[in-house]
């Protein structure tokens, strides 16, 4: 079954270590996340037009997923 990134939780530090949360639908960078995909450990944002706004490869805690719906007849 596939699943869809919907979004996840990352280990950010300025003075002392936070948790950011990205996810589809919110703005970063000054452009909306329409997709998030992972490889290789690495998660790269997408806006609407499937062009790259970033890759992020900071400490991951938590990812949540969608999963399409299944229709039983």
């Amino acid at each position: 079954m596939e699943r869809t990134i919907i979004s996840f939780e990352v280990i950010a530090e300025a003075t002392k270590p936070f948790i950011y949360t990205f996810e589809v639908g919110k703005e970063f960078g000054g452009q909306d996340v329409d997709d998030i995909i992972e490889h290789d450990g690495v998660f790269k944002l997408f806006n609407r037009k499937d062009e790259l706004i970033t890759e992020i490869q900071l400490p991951v805690v938590g990812v949540k997923y969608e999963y399409p719906s299944t229709k039983l007849n």
